[in-house]
């Protein structure tokens, strides 16, 4: 089964989320070593490609697709 689009993601270092209520908050990815100083934006409206390795599923097998980390998804461009 298809995974849903992402709803957010982080103006700084493009991590996704599929939570509402972290759109506008800041993220909480670490990146080197310490937490990413960008905030969730909304991604409703972007483009988005489906991933080839797991054809928009999150897994290859039964394991995390590592092309799009289990989003099924992959911002366009």
């Amino acid at each position: 089964m298809k995974k849903p689009k992402p709803t957010g993601v982080c103006n700084v270092c493009h991590a996704l989320t599929t939570h509402h209520d972290w759109i506008n908050h800041r993220c909480d990815h670490v990146v080197n070593g310490r937490r990413c100083y960008g905030t969730f934006r909304s991604a409703l409206t972007d483009l988005w490609d489906e991933c080839e390795s797991c054809h928009g599923t999150g897994m290859v097998g039964t394991e995390v697709c590592g092309e799009c980390a289990g989003f099924g998804w992959r911002l366009y461009g």
